[in-house]
């Protein structure tokens, strides 16, 4: 699987999300909010085929996912709630 590309609206705010080959059937998750934040690792993409699972950091349990557009986006919004990226939401990030 190559480097994937998905941009997602959250609250209101277009993110970007991509997702980079870290080994076999593992990728990093970045998240960045063009223009006002730097990408930021978020997690990773593990799995293959239909069997895919978002792994947050600090989480114990990853969640499943049909897509890696899905996982992607699993990852973004649990993202967007972190104290240390929800100011880049409200504005005050800038």
């Amino acid at each position: 699987m190559r480097c994937k590309r998905y941009q997602y609206p959250l609250d209101g705010t277009e993110v970007l999300v991509e997702a980079e080959p870290e080994g076999e059937g593992r990728f990093m998750v970045r998240m960045q909010i063009p223009g006002r934040m730097a990408p930021v690792r978020i997690g990773y993409l593990t799995g293959a085929g239909r069997t895919l699972l978002a792994e947050r950091f600090g989480e114990k349990r990853p969640i499943r996912a049909k897509s890696a557009k899905a996982t992607c986006q699993i990852l973004a919004e649990w993202a967007r709630q972190q104290p240390s990226i929800a100011p880049f939401f409200s504005g005050l990030g800038e």
